[in-house]
C-alpha cells in the first residue's frame, strides 16, 4: 500500500473507492492490478479509480492499457469513465492527474 501525501483521504473513502475496485477486479478478464486513487486538475470535483488491465491471451504479445472510473468526493461509484475527444485534450487529462493513494492488488485492501 502506498498512500501519497498530496491530499488525505478519509479511510471510508478509500474503503468504499477499493471495494469497488474488488468488483472490477473480480469481473475483469484480463489481469488487473495496479488500482490508483487520484484526482484531476480537469475534474476537481470527483476522485478517480486508475487501473491496468493486462490481457495474457497470447504470452508473446502481452497487451496492457489503463482503465478509469469516477467517484463522488465521498467514495460513492458513478459507474462511469473519463472520455475525451482528441488526443490533445487526452494527454492534457493525464497529465493533470495526481496519484493520492495506490495498491497493487485491489483485494489487499480487506487484509489490512
Amino acid at each position: 500500500m502506498q498512500q501519497y501525501k498530496t491530499k488525505r483521504l478519509q479511510k471510508a473513502v478509500i474503503e468504499k473507492v477499493m471495494d469497488r475496485a474488488m468488483e472490477i477486479s473480480n469481473g475483469c478478464q484480463e489481469h488487473c492490478r495496479d488500482f490508483q486513487i487520484m484526482t484531476s486538475k480537469q475534474h476537481p470535483d470527483i476522485l478517480i479509480l486508475r487501473w491496468m488491465t493486462i490481457d495474457m491471451g497470447a504470452i508473446d504479445t502481452l497487451f496492457q492499457c489503463y482503465r478509469y472510473e469516477c467517484f463522488d468526493m465521498d467514495g460513492t461509484p458513478q459507474y462511469c469513465s473519463i472520455h475525451y475527444s482528441n488526443q490533445e485534450e487526452a494527454n492534457a487529462f493525464f497529465k493533470s492527474l495526481s496519484p493520492l493513494y495506490a495498491q497493487e492488488y485491489a483485494a489487499d485492501h480487506k487484509t489490512r
